[in-house]
């Protein structure tokens, strides 16, 4: 086909009826590139021979090394329908299928309406599968089923026509049932919404009397699922270029079967349907065909579907690949009207015959793009389904009824109008990503050489063009108070690149009177120019215009996801921003366009600074809504500290790593208050691409970078502790914690106070502070496991709770570790059992929510050793008093009935808004603990001060140590997990100082408030060493395929790297075993490259975080018994993995590492000797 110019496409952007965005949307290696190859062929953008070979959208060089996308890329293409001869625009999205750049089938899910979901017919349905399904349903995108690689049924299994179809009708089964779990889980969401509303109807009209039965109304979810006869289900190939749907043939057949119209025929082209086989014209069901000819008749007759659609593919297979014979071949080209080009059909590559026959009878892109138009909505149709969740932040469900429009924003958003210069409409788009491209790849800044089009332009086009660039940017600039760039009108008076490394432009007032004539000699100088500037790289916004019109030099408003017009605190992430330039995307290079009407996708400049990954962009930021962030399935776990090698390269890197922070969605640079850089990407692959990009595109400097740094967490289980281990303090200012057991050879003073006594139950420390005032006893013991599990899986709800119970209190740590805090991607992303949670909804009032986490979290406790059911009804009901760390997290701080009654408090309960009695306004500063002046004006005797404290006064200290010895745990400063701190008691020893040391203290009230913190801290982590303590590592599922002849490989590779097996199955009816199996993170560098080479590229694992798991080793654990000693001997054969970990933690953060350097030395002799 012919070149498309883009001139056309521009045209075809105006009728958004005809317009369609798609993404494609499959697991990794499935053929996602390969169909959009096919795709681009039928535009004249590539060759239909290096369709599948070329990649055209894979443009970054390692994706074409390594075979898959990491970006996701845009492209417009026209189509025209054969039928009635309508023109269709394309804008197509071809996304990445491996799960660490989930966050680009994200951005390119929002998008899009439709979406082409391949599934290999081989492989079947997975991780990854699921994963973008489900990305599509929450973004209410309408998807089209692809079963690709037909031919590997055909060449490699050697499968029947009946036995494939079988396998297929099982695959399309499957992906319904994913897609049934996806409706389920939004009916009972809706279920308990319209529940609650009911209820407080009820209560409205009827008071406190029960209520009277109620019932969910039934839907109809017919529509979500995958039917051949509906045309939304493809079946081909895309390496070989053809596929079909059951329409096609349907057309072909109904008038030989005497079918009066084809859309009878495609209703009966899928199931148990059969030709008759004494009337050729008439179609019968199974049951018809048992009756007529008996039930052994239909075991050997063949469906329909087979008998018309596969049964011709297969024999085109067999005699042009399996068993090739030439005069067959002829007579199949004959017989379907195809044209062959002789130089193809002499090819000794029986694959060219092959490809050229199917290309030419069921054309790949034909049938594609015939099911995008037919099956997928335009953005008139798409917009009002999709776009009110997402203006009101409503369920998807409440979009199905099509809501009426409240305001003229709503009305222009959901009928996807564009306006007019007399009638505009309001202005609303969304930035999907921010991508960073070469300056020179773009047309605003290229010297005529990069867009395909500029070929053909005359030396007098090219300077009209450059004229017309010139005064768009002489218009800009009158507009603005900077001037007008000395570089523009004068490049020889600017700094030289050559003497200063940078050419900086220098400004001056604005010349309305330069006449353009005088500029036509600077054009050719500007370009060069511009091409010698340090910015290399451009930040290009992918957006989606949902209404109105966007020109170039229009002023909008860039609105960030945390941006709320009814909130002042947010406007921080409200910017204004004018349009310099638009593109419409084409893969690898980008046209420019002058305006896009509303429904299309594009590129715009001008938004750098103003959005950093996603955000909104509007005509009015007080009426246009914000849309919501966007929904991703991955977050970053995997980090490293990065530094430049050459210490005068630190503002090459900063500046590079704000460029890849913007450029990449699911990245995260932390900049410490040590100056150290920490980069935070989603898996090992997705910081080898982010590396990559830093050190050749963004900072373009040598960086050395740090080995991978993965978060642990500390926890604790009912055993008893390694005797001798405690708390110690290593250098004469005691700066560096240490852990010391007998194996260090260190002395442990038998009457240290850190050390547990023998008389008091295991976990209770008495502790004072420094200077004896304030004594605590304090209790460390253990949750159970289902409280753990329950706490973390419900951790964004908890932190909901907690915002709404105490909105004002923040505890003054948050800062410190707020930027490494791993707390949400648990809570996100932990894979756990849900036991019994579903026998109960969870209200969607938050209101309701807090008791409702309260009882949950009671009914873990049941049969739990240790945990009475008494005491943990009183807790639950009265003592729990916060939770940690952050409090969020799967640890709690109990008051005993003691403490309560000390405090004034008859209840304490951590999810209802914190009311203060008695004596001082606040928990948080008494006026003795915030140091404010006494209401007597003497100063405090003896005894005034014994009775001026109560345990409330110390409250917020305790809280603080709580959260403090939560934050980072004793063993590596990681945070603690599944812990209970119970204050037990707490008692206040004003005889522990002089009547003057006493006045002194009502003026430091900060310094006892300090010593409470640190005692607290020091007694919870002493208190946590008396139990035999656990390391938690973050954990990958790994997905593996693989066939018996690599299994034992595979299972060798993961027992080296600590894994365990935890399923696996054989795929029914192919050769292959699907393995999952658990891997630590911190074990999983290197671990995809060595099952390549041991299998020899016949199996590759798929990591997905799963969250964290306990170690059962204890660190200190050495050999004792008799039996330990006679298998393992003194030194133990095998290392403590535990200890390994725990060591490499501290020697990375600076702390004391316990270690021998010299171990059974001797004296060296020769062998004669």
């Amino acid at each position: 086909m012919p070149i498309v110019p883009p001139s056309k496409l521009a045209q075809l952007q105006c009728n958004t009826r005809n317009i369609r965005n798609v993404c494609v949307l499959a697991h990794v290696d499935h053929g996602k590139t390969t169909l959009s190859d096919a795709l681009l062929a039928t535009n004249g953008i590539i060759s239909s021979k290096l369709a599948g070979k070329i990649r055209y959208l894979d443009s970054r060089e390692d994706e074409q090394q390594r075979g898959i996308t990491m970006e996701s890329s845009g492209i417009s293409l026209y189509h025209k329908q054969t039928e009635n001869d309508t023109e269709y625009l394309i804008n197509l999205i071809d996304s990445p299928g491996h799960v660490d750049f989930s966050s680009e089938v994200a951005s390119a899910a929002r998008l899009s309406d439709g979406a082409l979901v391949l599934v290999d017919v081989l492989e079947g349905v997975c991780t990854q599968t699921v994963s973008v399904l489900h990305q599509a349903w929450v973004e209410n995108v309408r998807p089209v089923l692809f079963l690709n690689k037909l031919d590997r049924m055909i060449v490699e299994w050697r499968m029947t026509p009946s036995e494939a179809y079988t396998h297929m009708q099982q695959l399309i089964e499957q992906v319904n049932a994913v897609l049934a779990g996806f409706w389920e889980g939004d009916r009972l969401a809706e279920d308990s919404r319209m529940l609650d509303e009911a209820k407080e109807r009820w209560r409205e009209t009827h008071g406190d009397a029960p209520m009277s039965e109620w019932y969910l109304e039934e839907k109809d979810d017919s529509h979500i699922y995958f039917s051949p006869e509906q045309g939304n289900v493809l079946f081909g190939s895309a390496i070989d270029g053809w596929a079909f749907r059951v329409n096609h043939f349907a057309q072909i057949f109904a008038e030989k079967l005497g079918i009066p119209s084809p859309s009878k025929l495609q209703a009966l082209m899928w199931g148990d349907y059969y030709i008759d086989p004494k009337n050729k014209h008439r179609v019968l069901n199974g049951k018809q065909l048992a009756k007529l000819y008996g039930a052994a008749r239909v075991a050997t007759s063949v469906p329909l579907f087979v008998q018309l659609c596969l049964n011709p593919v297969w024999q085109v297979y067999e005699n042009a690949v399996i068993n090739v014979d030439q005069e067959k071949i002829d007579k199949v080209i004959g017989a379907l009207n195809v044209k062959v080009h002789p130089r193809d059909r002499r090819s000794k590559d029986s694959r060219v015959v092959l490809t050229a026959i199917m290309q030419g009878w069921l054309s790949l892109a034909q049938a594609c793009m015939s099911a995008i138009v037919e099956q997928l909505p335009s953005p008139v149709d798409a917009q009002p389904l999709r776009l009110p969740p997402l203006v009101h932040k409503s369920p998807k469900s409440a979009a199905e009824s099509r809501p009426p429009p409240k305001n003229d924003v709503e009305k222009a958003l959901y009928e996807c109008a564009s306006g007019s210069s007399d009638a505009p409409v309001p202005l609303v788009a969304y930035i999907g990503k921010v991508v960073s491209v070469p300056r020179a790849s773009l047309p605003d800044f290229s010297s005529g050489k990069v867009q395909a089009d500029r070929v053909t332009m005359s030396a007098e086009e090219m300077r009209a063009k450059g004229r017309d660039a010139v005064r768009r940017e002489l218009a800009l600039s009158r507009d603005t108070p900077t001037g007008t760039p000395l570089s523009v009108l004068s490049p020889s008076d600017t700094a030289s690149p050559l003497s200063s490394g940078i050419s900086t432009p220098l400004h001056v007032e604005a010349a309305p009177e330069a006449s353009i004539d005088s500029l036509a000699e600077a054009v050719d100088k500007q370009l060069v120019l511009k091409e010698s500037e340090s910015e290399d790289e451009i930040l290009i916004g992918f957006g989606r215009l949902y209404s109105g019109t966007i020109s170039v030099g229009d002023t909008l408003w860039a609105m960030q996801p945390k941006y709320n017009a009814k909130d002042a605190k947010t406007l921080p992430f409200l910017k204004q921003t004018t349009v310099q330039s638009l593109y419409m995307m084409m893969g690898r290079e980008f046209v420019q366009l002058q305006s896009v009407p509303a429904g299309n996708v594009f590129g715009i400049r001008g938004i750098a600074g103003a959005i950093l990954k996603s955000g909104t962009l509007a005509s009015d930021a007080q009426i246009c809504p914000n849309l919501a962030a966007i929904h991703t399935e991955t977050f970053p776990i995997v980090r490293v500290a990065i530094e430049p090698i050459n210490p005068q390269d630190m503002d090459k890197l900063a500046r590079g790593l704000e460029l890849l922070n913007q450029a990449d969605a699911c990245v995260q640079v932390v900049s410490q208050t040590t100056g150290e850089h920490v980069l935070v990407t989603a898996g090992e692959l997705h910081l080898e691409r982010c590396l990559k990009d830093l050190r050749e595109r963004f900072a373009q400097c040598e960086i050395h970078v740090s080995e991978p740094i993965v978060p642990f967490r500390e926890g604790i289980v009912r055993q008893s502790a390694q005797p001798g281990v405690v708390l110690g303090e290593v250098g004469s200012s005691g700066r560096l914690l240490a852990i010391i057991s007998k194996a260090s050879g260190k002395s442990v003073d038998a009457d240290d106070s850190r050390a547990k006594p023998e008389d008091l139950p295991r976990g209770e420390i008495h502790t004072a502070t420094a200077n004896g005032q304030v004594t605590l006893s304090i209790l460390v013991e253990p949750l159970p496991e289902k409280t753990i599990k329950f706490m973390t899986r419900h951790a964004r709800d908890i932190k909901r709770v907690v915002n709404l119970a105490s909105s004002q209190r923040r505890h003054r740590l948050n800062a410190a570790a707020e930027a490494l805090d791993e707390m949400d991607v648990i809570a996100g992303s932990v894979d756990v059992d849900s036991d019994d949670e579903a026998k109960t909804t969870k209200p969607s009032r938050l209101s309701e929510l807090g008791p409702w986490l309260n009882t949950r979290m009671q009914e873990t406790f049941n049969k739990a050793k240790g945990w009475e059911p008494l005491r943990v009804e009183r807790i639950m009901n009265d003592g729990l008093r916060v939770l940690g760390p952050r409090q969020v997290g799967p640890n709690m701080l109990i008051y005993s009935t003691q403490v309560l009654e000390q405090s004034g408090r008859t209840s304490s309960s951590w999810y209802k808004q914190r009311e203060h009695n008695g004596r001082g306004a606040s928990s948080a500063a008494t006026p003795y603990l915030s140091g404010d002046e006494s209401d007597s004006e003497d100063t405090p005797t003896l005894e005034s001060v014994r009775t001026a404290h109560t345990a409330r006064d110390f409250e917020e200290s305790i809280n603080t140590g709580f959260q403090l010895a939560m934050q980072s745990g004793p063993l590596c400063f990681e945070p603690v997990v599944g812990v209970a701190v119970t204050i037990k008691n707490i008692v206040f020893n004003p005889e522990a100082s002089t009547s003057s040391d006493a006045a002194r203290s009502a003026s430091s009230a900060s310094s006892l408030s300090g010593q409470v913190i640190t005692a607290v801290r020091d007694a919870i982590w002493t208190g946590l060493l008396h139990w035999s303590p656990r390391l938690h590592l973050a954990m990958y599922t790994c997905d593996i395929q693989a066939t018996s002849e690599v299994l034992g490989k595979v299972y060798g590779v993961i027992n080296r790297r600590h894994g365990r097996i935890l399923s696996e199955e054989m795929r029914e009816g192919t050769p292959y075993f699907i393995i999952k199996a658990s891997i630590p993170i911190v074990e999983s560098f290197g671990f995809a490259d060595e099952i390549r080479k041991r299998s020899s590229g016949a199996a590759v694992p798929l990591l997905i975080f799963r969250g964290f798991e306990s170690l059962n080793v204890d660190p200190f654990w050495v050999p004792t018994t008799e039996e330990e000693l006679e298998d393992l001997g003194e030194k133990a054969d095998k290392d403590n993995v535990a200890k390994k970990y725990m060591d490499g933690v501290r020697k990375r953060k600076g702390l004391f590492v316990e270690r021998k350097i010299v171990e059974h030395a001797e004296k060296q002799r020769t062998l004669k000797k």
